[in-house]
C-alpha cells in the first residue's frame, strides 16, 4: 500500500492496482465503470478555465510540471496531478507545485467517501486519489488543472477529467499484459485520452507504427494535430537536444493560448518552462545520480549518455514486474561498473535473479562483474564501495526505488 499520510489514511485499505503484481500479470482488469459512478455521486464540480491531459510511456510528469509552472508565471493558479509519487503521496496533489494545504485534502477525502457510501461504491485507491484531487482543485477555485494519466489512458481514471488539450509525450512497449504487445497496441490505449475537437500535441520521437494510429484517432474525432518538429526529438521522456518535455509544454500552452483560455506566453513563462526540475528524473542527489528512467527506451536513452560521457561508474538497477528488466540490464550492462541488480521496493519489484536472467549466462571477461543485491540500501553501499575517484554512482530502472534512496536520505536533500 501506499505510505501512510493522515489526510489520505483513509484510503489504505483500497485496492492499489498501481502496485499489483497480478494486473501486471494480466490477472486483473479495470475499467471506467466504477470512476464515471463516483463522479457522478459527487455532483457537479467546477471545472478551470484551462485544462491540459497528458499521457505517454515515458516523460508525462515532466510535461505536467513544466506546463504548471508556466501556467503559474502567467498568474494563473494550478492543480496538478501525477504519479506515482516518490516520498509522499501528497505529491500527486500539488497546488502550484506545492504540497496541497492538509485541511484541505482532509476535506476533499470527507466528500469522496461520503459519495462512495451514498452510491455504495468501492473505488480502487487510484480512482479515490483522482476523486480527491477532482474535489480539491474545484473547491480551491484553481484557474488550471494538469492531469497526468496513470496507465495507459483509455481505461484511465484521469479520463473523466475536463480537457482543453491533449499530449502523447511518447509511445514505448511497456505493461505488454495489460497494453498490449506492439506499439500500436500501446498507442490505441494512449489515444483514449483524445476528445472530439481537442487538440493533440505529439511527441516528435513517436514510432512510426504508434503515430499512425494516434494520427487516426486524431483525424476520426477532427482533432487539431500539433505535432514537434523532428528537431525536437526526445522532447517527452529522452534525451534531446531540448530539455525534457519543454517543447511538449510549451506546445500545449500555445494551444490553449489559442483558444483564448489564457494569456499568450511570455519570456518569463518560456523561462519558467525551461527551468523547472522534476525530482528523481536526472536528479544528483548526495553525489549520487538519481534517473526514473522505467522503460526499455527511456533506459537505452540513459545507456547512450552514460557511454558519451565514458568513464562508467557503478550503477544500481531496479525494475518493476511488467517492465522488460532482463532488456534494461543488457542496455545498461556496457556502461556500468559494475552493474547492481536489486529490488524495487514494493509488492511488484524484481527480484536481482529474475533481472540477472535477461542477461547472457557467460559474460566478456573483460565487462565490469554483475552484483545481484536484494536490499536496495546495501546496494547503494556496494555501489559506493565499488566507486572510482572521477565516476558516479547512477540509481535508474524504477521510480519506486529512486523515491526509496529520496526518502531514506531526506535530511541530507
Amino acid at each position: 500500500m501506499p505510505a501512510v499520510t493522515a489526510p489520505l489514511a483513509a484510503f489504505d485499505d483500497l485496492l492499489d492496482l498501481e502496485r499489483s503484481r497480478e494486473l501486471h500479470s494480466g490477472g486483473l482488469s479495470f475499467g471506467l465503470e466504477t470512476v464515471r459512478a463516483l463522479a457522478q455521486a459527487l455532483g457537479p464540480l467546477p471545472e478551470a478555465r484551462a485544462c491540459v491531459h497528458v499521457a505517454g510511456s515515458e516523460g508525462k510528469t515532466t510535461v505536467v510540471e513544466r506546463c504548471a509552472a508556466g501556467l503559474g508565471a502567467l498568474g494563473l493558479s494550478v492543480g496538478s496531478f501525477t504519479s506515482p509519487h516518490l516520498v509522499d503521496p501528497l505529491e500527486r496533489l500539488r497546488i502550484d507545485l506545492s504540497l496541497p494545504p492538509v485541511d484541505d485534502v482532509r476535506g476533499a477525502v470527507d466528500e469522496v467517501l461520503a459519495a462512495c457510501r451514498r452510491a455504495d461504491l468501492t473505488p480502487s485507491w487510484f480512482e479515490a486519489l483522482w476523486a480527491t484531487a477532482r474535489v480539491l482543485f474545484a473547491r480551491r477555485g484553481l484557474d488550471a488543472c494538469v492531469w497526468e494519466t496513470g496507465l495507459g489512458g483509455r481505461l484511465d481514471a484521469t479520463r473523466c477529467s475536463p480537457a482543453h488539450v491533449c499530449v502523447v509525450s511518447s509511445i514505448s512497449l511497456e505493461h505488454s499484459a495489460v497494453l498490449g504487445s506492439t506499439l500500436a497496441a500501446v498507442a490505441r490505449e494512449k489515444a483514449g485520452i483524445l476528445r472530439p475537437g481537442v487538440p493533440l500535441v505529439l511527441a516528435a520521437d513517436v514510432p512510426a507504427e504508434a503515430r499512425e494510429v494516434l494520427l487516426a484517432r486524431a483525424r476520426e474525432l477532427s482533432c487539431e494535430l500539433r505535432e514537434l518538429p523532428a528537431s525536437d526529438a526526445g522532447s517527452g521522456g529522452g534525451s534531446g537536444a531540448d530539455r525534457p518535455g519543454e517543447s511538449l509544454a510549451r506546445a500545449a500552452l500555445d494551444c490553449l493560448a489559442q483558444q483564448g483560455r489564457i494569456d499568450a506566453l511570455t519570456d518569463e513563462a518560456r523561462g519558467a518552462v525551461a527551468a523547472w526540475r522534476v525530482a528523481g528524473r536526472g536528479q544528483l542527489h548526495r553525489g549520487v545520480l538519481l534517473d526514473g528512467a522505467h522503460s526499455v527506451a527511456a533506459v537505452e536513452a540513459l545507456a547512450r549518455r552514460l557511454a558519451a560521457q565514458g568513464a562508467p561508474g557503478p550503477v544500481v538497477l531496479g525494475v518493476t514486474h511488467g517492465r522488460d528488466g532482463g532488456a534494461m540490464a543488457r542496455a545498461l550492462l556496457p556502461v556500468a561498473a559494475p552493474l547492481i541488480l536489486t529490488r524495487a521496493p514494493g509488492p511488484r519489484g524484481l527480484s536481482p535473479q529474475e533481472l540477472r536472467a535477461g542477461l547472457p549466462d557467460v559474460i566478456d571477461p573483460g565487462t565490469p562483474p554483475v552484483v545481484l543485491e536484494s536490499d536496495p540500501d546495501a546496494a547503494l553501499a556496494r555501489a559506493r564501495g565499488a566507486l572510482q575517484a572521477g565516476r558516479r554512482i547512477v540509481v535508474t530502472g524504477s521510480l519506486y526505488l529512486v523515491g526509496h534512496m529520496l526518502s531514506e536520505c531526506r535530511e541530507d536533500s
